[in-house]
């Protein structure tokens, strides 16, 4: 990875970098037709998200945080138990106070297979005045490191 502090934009204007998590299915997860429940996959995703943002706590200012501004989710095939979800969030761009990720879902142990494609846009923010906050430097650092450099065997 370059030394700048965000990952190198490609020649679409994405940036590289991907965090991926695995979220345990549980049997309680399944609807009334024995898919994972849409719901399930938003709990997967915001947990994917903790993962990346909770290790970096420390370098938010008193009353700073990330606030979920945009979530959407394209169902493309229905998921069920047993198993656990890949959460991969692929880094498109980082704004003045903003990060904007595009999410595969895929089910461990199938990497060609994607259940559903999800977007995400985080704010970071002055949680009294719900006014957006710039990224610090040093938050930005890390959160260059916590997305790998070079793409995951994602698929999709």
């Amino acid at each position: 990875m370059p030394d700048s502090v965000l990952p190198a934009p490609s020649q679409d204007g994405s940036m590289q970098g991907e965090h991926c998590h695995v979220f345990a299915l549980r049997w309680a997860d399944m609807d009334m037709l024995q898919h994972v429940n849409n719901t399930v996959y938003f709990r997967a995703i915001e947990e994917a998200r903790m993962q990346i943002f909770g290790p970096l706590r420390h370098l938010f200012a008193p009353g700073i945080g990330v606030v979920l501004a945009r979530a959407e989710c394209d169902f493309l095939k229905p998921m069920s138990w047993p198993g656990n979800i890949e959460i991969v969030h692929r880094l498109v761009r980082i704004g003045r106070s903003s990060l904007d990720c595009n999410i595969l879902i895929r089910k461990q142990g199938e990497p060609d297979t994607v259940y559903a494609r999800s977007r995400a846009i985080v704010v970071l923010s002055d949680l009294a005045s719900g006014k957006s906050s710039p990224w610090p430097a040093a938050l930005l650092e890390q959160l260059q490191k916590q997305f790998a450099a070079a793409p995951s065997q994602a698929g999709g």
